[in-house]
């Protein structure tokens, strides 16, 4: 019977992962990556010299039947993304059901988590709280989201790209009150880490001056 086990790795600082982590992908057959160069930069570092195959979104569905099938005849399989938890807003739920419906074992190896790790930062009421994970690219489509999204009137977190916070930011700016708070994490847990925590009127002070890393934008919306 082949066990999956879903790995959580840093989100960052390379010194956050569980001791059970490295203990369960060493002793994997294969490792599930996301991307190639970031994969094997993260298992270099670690020293863990293993196999490993490549999920993204760019995987056909050929090519994850052929994976399903080459994953069927070992023992132990360990899924991970670039980066936190593997299946928050990263593909892979396509081999995962493949797996349930075959009776594979299923193990989550619990650990870092970006929009976790951003809310208890935050100060704001995290019960309840939607995590809608990223937002569209096109401008137009994006703002009819968000608009049925700030509905909700309690905390919301979105992940956004480097290259588009800045814009989401704005077109919250466009939708809500300026006084409304909001916090921005950026590069979390990593020495180059960020944190602004305040008023959207003063974050658009600030905004053009920060660097393009990876954010987590939490808006507290009641």
């Amino acid at each position: 019977m082949t066990t999956l086990c879903l790995v959580s790795i840093p989100i960052g600082n390379l010194q956050d992962i569980s001791l059970r982590a490295l203990e369960v992908l060493k002793s994997s057959d294969l490792i599930i990556g996301e991307e190639w160069k970031t994969t094997s930069k993260f298992l270099k570092y670690y020293q863990i010299q293993k196999d490993f195959a490549i999920l993204n979104e760019h995987t056909t569905e050929n090519e994850i039947q052929n994976l399903f099938q080459k994953i069927q005849s070992l023992h132990q399989v360990s899924l991970i993304s670039d980066a936190g938890t593997p299946l928050v807003e990263d593909p892979g739920h396509v081999l995962l059901n493949k797996c349930i419906q075959n009776n594979f074992i299923i193990k989550a190896i619990p650990g870092a988590n970006a929009f976790l790790t951003a809310l208890v930062l935050s100060g704001f009421e995290i019960s309840p709280f939607t995590f809608f994970g990223f937002l569209p690219r096109d401008k137009n489509e994006r703002k009819k989201i968000l608009q049925k999204q700030l509905q909700y009137k309690h905390t919301l977190v979105w992940y956004e790209t480097p290259y588009r916070y800045k814009s989401v930011i704005y077109d919250l700016a466009q939708l809500v009150s300026k006084d409304k708070k909001i916090f921005l994490a950026l590069n979390l847990t990593m020495d180059s880490e960020i944190q602004f925590r305040g008023k959207i009127s003063d974050l658009l002070n600030q905004l053009d001056s920060f660097p393009k890393a990876e954010p987590v934008i939490i808006l507290d919306n009641h």
